[in-house]
């Protein structure tokens, strides 16, 4: 690979990527933490490097090494580790000796964006795309940055031309889901979130946000589902708690919905049956029973559907959803009065209590 020269102004260095005592320009100090900077990043590169840092210009003179792989790929590194300063400032320092290259414009317009400088990076995914009109990973960052800038009416002709140069785009499709379930297009959400969805089913994220859209639209079942897709996927991150907040959330407005502000019938005998059922036991055997459906339910339960589909080493025979929630709350109450399990149970837990004692000799 040829020799690579990249010329910038010492004012248009990024100070805060220095020490603090040497972030002014024209200084001795300044100077010096510059060079360091850019050594430990052209190490980063490979080949050989040599720089001049003085009052007027920061210049680099580099020869790749034509078996290491483009500085990109480091960049990158820098990115994922949430660096994003560094990044941007080489970035900008490589876009000074090729100016026109779409790649080095998309990789910094996206890394201005995920920064919140967004106008920047939106003159630079601008430019990107003026040099390579089907661009679409360009047109679908550009799209995100105009929607960060509130400019929605803009970002979605742009995620559509990003779909029309490459209909099977995922990052397009969910882009743009997110978008209409923000504008409250609750069905274009729904047919964009759906596509995201089918282009990669391992997405979380495009799993909940196709939950929310449902839930707004009044498909709770289907929303139901998406949640328990998201869960499935992986219950260990943050985004399976979301789901299963926004699940419990959706199944408890539905529950409440459908008893009118009064107890459940249903509810209520299910919290009877575990009253009798606790009633011998010790709160340590309680405590295992309520271990063991709350690790059953860990990915959430179905309670609007009534067959009864899960089973318990500690509990013989089949239970609904809403029967082990209804047993969960009950065995919590005994166990450890006024616990939470992010699902509201009060009304029929009194009215079962109520019927319990009622009918104790």
């Amino acid at each position: 690979m040829a020799q690579q020269s990249f010329t910038i102004a010492p004012a248009a260095f990024d100070a805060k990527l220095l020490p603090a005592g040497a972030r002014t320009p024209g200084t001795p100090a300044f100077r010096e933490a510059v060079n360091t900077f850019l050594q430990q990043a052209f190490e980063g590169f490979g080949g050989r490097a040599t720089f001049v840092v003085d009052d007027e210009r920061i210049s680099v003179t580099w020869n790749p090494d034509p078996a290491r792989p483009s500085p990109l790929k480091a960049i990158g590194i820098l990115l994922q580790q949430g660096r994003q300063s560094e990044a941007i400032q080489l970035l900008e320092l490589l876009l000074s000796h090729q100016p026109h290259n779409v790649q080095l414009l998309y990789n910094l317009g996206m890394a201005l964006s995920d920064a919140g400088l967004l106008p920047q990076a939106e003159k630079h995914l601008r430019r990107a795309i003026e040099l390579k009109h089907s661009f679409c990973s360009a047109l679908v960052a550009l799209g995100v940055a105009l929607a960060r800038q509130g400019k929605s009416e803009e970002a979605v002709k742009t995620l559509e031309c990003a779909l029309a140069s490459e209909p099977d785009n995922f990052y397009a499709h969910q882009n743009l889901g997110a978008l209409f379930l923000k504008l409250a297009q609750f069905e274009k959400a729904i047919d964009h979130l759906r596509g995201a969805v089918a282009l990669q089913p391992a997405d979380q994220q495009s799993w909940v946000s196709l939950g929310h859209a449902l839930s707004q639209s009044g498909r709770a079942d289907e929303a139901g589902e998406a949640y328990a897709q998201a869960i499935r996927i992986n219950p260990h991150t943050d985004i399976a708690e979301q789901a299963r907040q926004e699940s419990s959330g959706l199944a408890q407005q539905t529950f409440a919905h459908g008893g009118a502000g009064a107890p459940r019938v249903e509810a209520v005998q299910h919290c009877l049956a575990a009253l009798k059922t606790f009633a011998p036991l010790t709160n340590a055997e309680i405590k295992r029973i309520t271990g063991e459906i709350a690790m059953t339910g860990r990915n959430g339960f179905d309670i609007n559907k009534g067959e009864k589909r899960y089973t318990l080493k500690l509990m013989p025979g089949e239970y609904s959803g809403l029967q082990l929630l209804c047993y969960l709350y009950v065995g919590f109450q005994i166990i450890a009065p006024g616990t939470s399990i992010g699902f509201d149970l009060e009304k029929e837990y009194h009215a079962a209590l109520a019927l319990f004692q009622g009918n104790k000799p």
